[in-house]
């Protein structure tokens, strides 16, 4: 009997030896994943302990037709995190964040590291366009892998990238430098990206 099927079917009858034979295969893996978007170690366990309860309480739905377990559980694993990174007590802890890969001083190529605080930026936008921003442009994903990632279609990811943009332009226009470097460099990322496919 494969590894997975083995799994699948100790949770499913309640067995713990699911969970154990669960933790010596794929922890290091879905840890990887809440890591990933996290970037926090106490988080990222935290994360892990809270999937692990979600893939034994609906164990039921995994359907082995649509997926594999692996990806089944990565997905909760990546939808946990997500979750616990929107949480209030997550921001406050992560508040010192900025974005000083993308932020260049005008008309020098010194980066200003305190001109924008990535927090606060994304807050402007909605959570389906923040994401997306935070993925291409803060954690080095292409639009591909992002895709990939996320089970969104690539046309779907353009869209987001294009209309987060947008949004960031009408939020940063009263702020005329920090605007331009930002844009700048933004608009330049996603050509880059773009053509890259």
């Amino acid at each position: 009997m494969q590894l997975d099927q083995q799994i699948h079917d100790k949770i499913l009858r309640r067995d713990q030896g699911g969970l154990q034979l669960l933790y010596d295969n794929y922890l290091n893996s879905l840890y990887g994943f809440a890591f990933k978007v996290l970037r926090n170690h106490d988080h990222s366990e935290d994360a892990i302990q809270k999937s692990f309860l979600k893939i034994w309480d609906n164990i039921g739905q995994f359907n082995a037709q649509k997926s594999t377990l692996f990806t089944w559980m990565s997905r909760i694993v990546r939808n946990t995190a997500i979750d616990i990174s929107r949480l209030k007590s997550f921001h406050v802890e992560n508040t010192s964040d900025t974005l000083d890969p993308l932020v260049h001083k005008v008309g020098t190529s010194q980066i200003n590291e305190d001109s924008i605080d990535v927090k606060n930026l994304l807050e402007h936008l909605d959570d389906k366009y923040a994401i997306v921003i935070d993925y291409l442009y803060m954690r080095g994903y292409s639009q591909q892998q992002l895709s990939d990632e996320l089970d969104i279609p690539l046309g779907t990811i353009k869209t987001r990238v294009k209309k987060g943009i947008a949004i960031l332009r009408n939020t940063l226009s009263k702020e005329q430098k920090i605007f331009l470097g930002f844009l700048s460099l933004l608009l330049l990322t996603l050509l880059f990206n773009f053509w890259k496919l």
